[in-house]
């Protein structure tokens, strides 16, 4: 999905007690990844692996992508605990002119709050202001989270769109997923 910014975004109504900042790099890659992790274990086909492993194929990826600025990584804070997050590169790969969110994860104590749409609101805006006037984002179109929904009332709408078929070998375990972006 993504947003084409004509005009600053709304500012964000951040829910009572949440402050927002970048993450400070090389000291809190490892927050980040547990708050992430914990934040999508409601996502289909998430699997706990091995908390190293997972961490180092997470950090060397982030690490490698050409545009990585830990300065687009925001973290929204309850106090110290990282209530959300929206993990951003500055341009994506096949769209050089859009910024991408990765990950956009709330953890579950903190959902149904209006963080979600508050930290969309702060990338775009933050994207506006650094003259970014693209901003897209993958997600899982049958996302029992509402992820959909919450990206239409940010004012995205879908770009391209395909459709994952996968049959395991059991009975009555066959699983289609649809992928929007």
């Amino acid at each position: 999905m993504k947003i084409e910014l004509a005009g600053a975004p709304p500012s964000p109504c951040w829910p009572a007690g949440i402050t927002v900042r970048s993450m400070i790099a090389d000291q809190e890659e490892e927050a980040v990844f547990r708050a992430l992790d914990e934040a999508f274990r409601d996502h289909w086909g998430h699997v706990d692996q091995p908390f190293v492993e997972s961490f180092t194929r997470w950090l060397h990826h982030v690490r490698n992508v050409p545009d990585y600025d830990p300065s687009f990584f925001w973290l929204a804070l309850d106090g110290d605990q990282i209530a959300g997050l929206a993990l951003c590169f500055p341009k994506d790969n096949d769209y050089p002119d859009m910024s991408w969110i990765e990950s956009l994860g709330v953890r579950r104590p903190w959902r149904r709050r209006g963080l979600a749409l508050a930290l969309l609101h702060h990338v775009f805006g933050e994207c506006y202001r650094r003259g970014i006037l693209k901003v897209g984002l993958g997600v899982d179109a049958t996302s029992l989270t509402g992820a959909t929904r919450l990206y239409e009332k940010a004012g995205m709408h879908s770009f391209r769109q395909w459709d994952n078929y996968a049959k395991e070998l059991r009975p009555g375990k066959d699983l289609t997923t649809q992928h929007v972006v």
